[in-house]
């Protein structure tokens, strides 16, 4: 798949898989108003495009859909790279588990990580430190030239990773690489050396993840890792080296990709409006990131999995149906009543609700560490390079990847 069929997705097979390329806000109301639930028999996926179904599904209150999917490539993989993946393919973690496998992986996980904002408190300095220091490296580069995501948001965002979780700064690379190389290995589509390549990082990724605890426990330290070695359930129990392993692995993976974009995005839009405000108005941060999560998220779908017949939105659903949750789309439903839904204004009083973190169990634990990292990131870089601009003022089409809209490249000067 090179280039977006035409027409209809709902009747040509296929074409939603290019849902995060270019602009598809009409495409994503014809759905709506069409095709809310329709099969793909190309992609074997039921796309759902509504709020409201979307919001039933990851709610699962009768628990008729199931998470334990989600971590299964969509794409037909090549033998030799399902090989190499099997090592990490029945992993679990927290997002792809449903009770009480995904209440032990959570309870551990909000119990260690730095999920409200009084357990975020003790990190505001740290987080601040870290994105001056990257942003004036940034600025320092000789060429007065750089990469948003490579040379500013994915550095910054990994170092931070790295301060919590204990990853020595020349592992970092592995964790950047690792988490892409998840992303396309999963969710997009790749010839079979691209695919074995990803599935490697993954696997590589994971023994990093492996050695790190098998290291503090030897040697602890004043970390996450550490902090989840000592953690015991409700029942006295610690976690197993590979429970741990795999929290790492999901936090990692998570932050890594997700976060990185979300800042390279932002600030792809203030630069056409309103970055020039920031290094004074240090509150048009957050809402810039609220703006960005609503008109142009990273993550921009989910998968889950029917474990019985169900019927959404009219439409009936066999047992093991799987399911592309289009985010990006409930988040422009017309049921929000937002006025020009398709122009970027962090100014605007009626955001909707969005569901890029989730919802019910499984809303992510990481948002507002999320936000706070992502706010700093605008903000540092404002102060720093007040005069930062675009070279190309039309960035390149974004590849095709069903859950993740990733910018190629952005390019800036200063």
């Amino acid at each position: 798949m090179t280039t977006p069929p035409p027409g209809c997705p709902a009747h040509t097979p296929g074409a939603i898989a290019h849902h995060a390329s270019g602009d598809f806000h009409a495409t994503y109301a014809h759905l709506r108003r069409e095709h809310p639930v329709y099969h793909d028999p190309e992609l074997d996926l039921w796309v759902v495009s509504r709020h409201h179904d979307i919001d039933e599904v990851l709610r699962d209150r009768d628990r008729a859909f199931t998470p334990a999917h989600s971590y299964d490539p969509v794409q037909p993989t090549d033998p030799e790279a399902a090989r190499i993946y099997t090592a990490v393919h029945d992993v679990p973690v927290a997002a792809s588990s449903d009770p009480p496998v995904h209440t032990r992986y959570r309870d551990a996980l909000t119990a260690v990580w730095p999920t409200s904002a009084s357990q975020l408190a003790p990190w505001h300095a740290h987080i601040e430190k870290r994105a001056l220091q990257t942003a004036e490296t940034f600025a320092a580069r000789p060429t007065r030239t750089g990469e948003l995501g490579a040379d500013y948001a994915r550095p910054l965002t990994s170092r931070i990773m790295s301060d919590l979780i204990g990853i020595a700064p020349e592992d970092e690379q592995c964790v950047i690489t690792g988490s892409s190389g998840m992303a396309d290995l999963l969710w997009s589509f790749q010839q079979p050396a691209d695919q074995q390549r990803c599935a490697q990082s993954v696997v590589d990724l994971w023994n990093l993840c492996t050695r790190l605890v098998a290291q503090r426990r030897n040697d602890p330290q004043d970390d996450l890792t550490t902090a989840w070695i000592a953690h015991r359930d409700e029942h006295g129990l610690p976690l197993t080296d590979a429970e741990i392993a795999s929290t790492l692995m999901e936090v990692l993976t998570t932050n890594a990709e997700t976060l990185g974009l979300l800042i390279t995005t932002a600030i792809q839009h203030l630069l056409a409006d309103g970055y020039r405000h920031l290094a004074h108005q240090p509150e048009l941060a957050s809402s810039a990131i609220e703006e960005t999560l609503r008109l142009d998220p990273p993550l921009i779908g989910w998968l889950r999995t029917t474990t019985r017949p169900t019927t959404l939105a009219g439409t009936d659903l066999p047992e093991g149906a799987r399911l592309l949750l289009l985010m990006h789309s409930g988040a422009h439903d017309e049921v929000h009543g937002v006025r020009a839904s398709e122009t970027f204004d962090p100014r605007r009083q009626d955001t909707p609700p969005v569901l890029n973190f989730g919802a019910g169990i499984h809303y992510c634990p990481g948002a507002q560490y999320t936000r706070l990292v992502a706010r700093h990131a605008l903000a540092a870089l404002a102060t720093t390079l007040p005069a930062l601009t675009l070279t190309a003022p039309a960035p390149a089409p974004r590849p095709a990847n069903l859950i993740l809209r990733r910018p190629v490249e952005l390019k800036v000067a200063w």
